[in-house]
């Protein structure tokens, strides 16, 4: 519970004072991180890619917070191994459920108002940083999610198309470029994500 407080306090301050988002440190700090073990990040790449056409729908959630976790690990300057990718199973039931859920509600926004699924797509970009590190329910951490990344949406759309564009870069080099560009983009994100409200 001190957790879940602590991060509703910290998100209520963001949303009256906003906050910065350095584009250029994250995208530095995430390659700093995948350069630390970048043996086990193409390895736990190379199984996303193979598990995600086939078993996205139940396992992208999990697998995702795999990335952060080791980041978050790497970050504070402690072991890593293959293991700790897949920690994010030990949440499995709000890591599954974050996915569909907001998927569908983005959808409904894109399906009646363009804007407003655009707006949602965005919005929960941290949803499941709240969840492995706040320890919080799929609902909670997208509300959390959405309340904060309001305060400097459109700097976080910004930071999310930058992010697509180097994956979009990756996917063009054959595919192979995205073995790269998905930990590295993902190590970025959780160093916005540590750097705007902290990583517990």
């Amino acid at each position: 519970m001190e957790i879940i407080n602590d991060y509703t306090t910290k998100v209520d301050e963001l949303k009256n004072t906003g906050y910065q988002v350095n584009i250029e440190d994250y995208l530095r700090k995430g390659l700093w991180i995948f350069r630390q073990k970048p043996e086990l990040f193409l390895i736990y790449t190379a199984l996303n890619l193979v598990v995600w056409p086939v078993g996205g729908f139940f396992f992208a959630g999990p697998l995702t917070a795999g990335f952060f976790i080791v980041a978050h690990r790497i970050t504070r300057g402690k072991s890593v191994i293959i293991d700790y990718y897949f920690d994010g199973f030990k949440r499995f039931i709000p890591l599954f459920l974050v996915v569909p859920v907001s998927a569908i509600l983005i959808s409904i926004g894109f399906v009646f108002f363009i804007i407003p699924g655009i707006f949602l797509a965005v919005a929960y970009t941290f949803a499941i940083f709240f969840i492995i590190f706040g320890k919080v329910d799929f609902w909670e951490a997208m509300e959390l999610s959405r309340k904060m990344v309001s305060a400097e949406w459109f700097k976080i759309f910004i930071l999310t198309l930058v992010l697509g564009l180097l994956n979009f870069l990756g996917a063009l080099a054959f595919g192979v470029g995205l073995l790269f560009s998905i930990p590295i983009s993902f190590c970025a994100l959780y160093a916005a994500f540590d750097d705007i409200i902290g990583a517990n």
